[in-house]
């Protein structure tokens, strides 16, 4: 259900909107003559005068215009995907371009102003059933931001990628949708079988392994073991959605902290570790989906005070935001995965600039979601989404107007992209 206003248009692309017409009745010679004349004119003998028919135009019997199929094919490139299912009317080859894997990732990587980027939410808010949607432009640009929301998809997504969203339905049930084209698929049961109590929970990623062109889910089972260091083991167990099916990959000495999705980088999918017990971002562990091996991400230096931190992904590269107490905190951006050196300092944050409608003491900076061509940066505080001006060190809210309460307890929120990708229709073995 979209909250925003209805309006009724052309069911056709070149559709036209007529004005009512009226009928008049047919206007005889003798009328026609003395329009002409006045109404005393004298009667005159008419004359009929053959009509001529209009000129046919030297172009009349040419065909229309046509565009070579490349320039075709990067104008729509540009378009929304609701375009471009709209105009599969207009011929074959159109139709054909929804389903063509060299234009659906030409679509994805065509977004120079970011109208394909949208803004995935779970609201913790009991007025709120399943997951909201709302355009990227729309929370740094619009007074209102006008939402979308999918009633049918529950609550606890696990990451997007390349437009299909995974979502997480208990400890065993997982699904891939794209909200945009409204499909989606669900994953068979892995089978594995193994003692399970209270103690025990899952954990998932979901990512793109280029390698071999494949879409993958990961479910990590942690069970306690006391034997193993912080007494829990990890199963790591992936879904291909290439071939349909899960397998078994490795055992992991530790556990992946209860609800912490994994964060898609560089073809490997990354998840923060917490030492107890402070609870403070301890290590970052690594899975590299091509190669399906677990590695730790070296961390920037922090100095000294650093606390509370979480993980993020900025422009397509690995961030950590780490806060000092209630003091200010730092973002960080490693421009090269994988190297330490490559850490950069981004921006630094102060508590002293919030509003006092804002500021609460038990609340927190979390990883930056997005940052504008201005340089805004949209980030999580606490369970509010709020917009970062560092020229300026101010803060603002989002409006979204009947949904503002809502948006006072967000869980997760993460930045996706409309596009043609479907999960029933891709890497399929033929």
């Amino acid at each position: 259900m979209e909250n925003q206003n209805q309006e009724s248009f052309p069911s056709q692309p070149n559709q036209r909107l007529s004005s009512p017409t009226h009928e008049l009745p047919p206007i005889s010679s003798n009328e026609q003559t003395q329009k002409r004349n006045g109404p005393e004119s004298p009667q005159h003998e008419s004359h009929d005068v053959p009509v001529q028919p209009p000129k046919r135009s030297r172009n009349a019997n040419l065909p229309p215009p046509s565009f070579p199929q490349e320039i075709v094919v990067e104008i729509l490139s540009y378009l929304p995907v609701k375009s471009i299912l709209r105009f599969t009317c207009v011929s074959k080859s159109w139709k054909t371009l929804k389903s063509d894997p060299f234009f659906i990732k030409k679509h994805l990587k065509t977004d120079p102003k970011f109208f394909k980027k949208r803004v995935l939410i779970s609201s913790g808010s009991v007025k709120i059933q399943g997951i909201i949607s709302c355009s990227l432009n729309a929370i740094f640009d619009d007074p209102i931001v006008t939402t979308t929301t999918f009633e049918d998809l529950p609550k606890r997504f696990v990451g997007s990628c390349n437009g299909l969203i995974c979502i997480a339905i208990g400890q065993d049930t997982v699904i891939l949708v794209n909200p945009t084209l409204r499909v989606s698929k669900m994953l068979p049961d892995f089978g594995f079988k193994k003692s399970w109590n209270s103690d025990c929970f899952t954990v998932y990623g979901f990512g793109f392994d280029a390698s071999v062109d494949d879409y993958k889910v990961v479910r990590i089972r942690c069970y306690p073991n006391k034997p193993f260091e912080d007494g829990y083991e990890s199963i790591f167990e992936v879904y291909s959605l290439r071939t349909n099916s899960w397998r078994m990959i490795l055992e992991f000495p530790f556990r992946i902290p209860f609800r912490t999705a994994a964060k898609h980088v560089n073809g490997s999918l990354n998840w923060p570790l917490f030492h107890q017990p402070g609870w403070f971002l301890d290590a970052i562990i690594s899975l590299d989906l091509a190669q399906e091996t677990c590695n730790e991400v070296p961390q920037p230096c922090y100095g000294d005070g650093a606390s509370e931190r979480s993980l993020g992904v900025l422009d397509g590269c690995l961030c950590v935001l780490c806060n000092y107490e209630r003091l200010y905190a730092d973002v960080w951006v490693m421009k090269e995965y994988g190297k330490r050196e490559s850490w950069t300092k981004l921006v630094t944050i102060t508590y002293m600039g919030l509003p006092m409608y804002l500021d609460n003491y038990n609340k927190y900076f979390a990883a930056p979601l997005f940052v504008s061509r201005s340089g805004e940066i949209l980030l999580q505080f606490g369970m509010e989404l709020i917009l970062y001006n560092p020229k300026q060190n101010e803060f603002r809210t989002p409006w979204f107007g009947p949904l503002y309460e809502a948006f006072h307890s967000i869980n997760d929120a993460e930045v996706y992209e409309e596009s043609l990708v479907s999960p029933t229709g891709v890497n399929q073995p033929s």
